[in-house]
């Protein structure tokens, strides 16, 4: 049976947000989604307007099938909700082959609006909490490489491997 992973993602702050052409004057949250169903939000930044602060530390379960994380920006108008900008956050990034995934990363990302234009920046600190796979993979497969006196066998190792 796998054991349970989870991410503390905390979602620090966002930069140069616009709904259209017009900057954002307040009321800006983020919501973080690992799967339809597990998803949480920051307070609302009534104050900072596109370039919100939050510095809110999210706990969430990572399921074994999840492929990406999704960050979506948020604003309250009078009308109602509206997308500034949303992204998905491949998990390769974050149990990547050369760091412990447990270790801190500080992550930054281009969000898109709606129709898929840029729309600012999200910054992020997460962590996996949990089993580390890194540390549990069998070695690569040998890599071959030609040089000039025929050929070189390497074995690539991912940082922190025990034999």
């Amino acid at each position: 049976m796998e054991k349970s992973r989870s991410l503390d993602i905390t979602a620090i702050s966002a930069e140069g947000l616009r709904i259209g052409s017009r900057s954002i004057k307040k009321n800006v949250f983020m919501t973080v989604r690992t799967d339809s169903q597990n998803y949480q939000s920051t307070n609302v930044d009534h104050n900072s307007g596109s370039y919100p602060t939050w510095n809110e530390k999210l706990q969430l379960p990572l399921p074994p099938n999840a492929r990406s994380i999704a960050v979506e920006v948020l604003c309250k108008t009078v009308t109602g909700l509206k997308t500034v900008g949303s992204v998905n956050i491949p998990i390769s990034d974050i149990t990547e082959d050369y760091l412990p995934a447990s270790r801190l990363h500080f992550l930054s990302y281009r969000l898109r609006d709606p129709d898929g234009q840029p729309n600012g920046i999200v910054n992020l600190k997460i962590r996996m909490v949990g089993p580390d796979y890194v540390h549990q993979r069998t070695p690569p497969l040998l890599a071959r490489q030609k040089c000039s006196d025929g050929i070189a066998i390497g074995i690539p190792v991912p940082y922190g491997y025990r034999v």
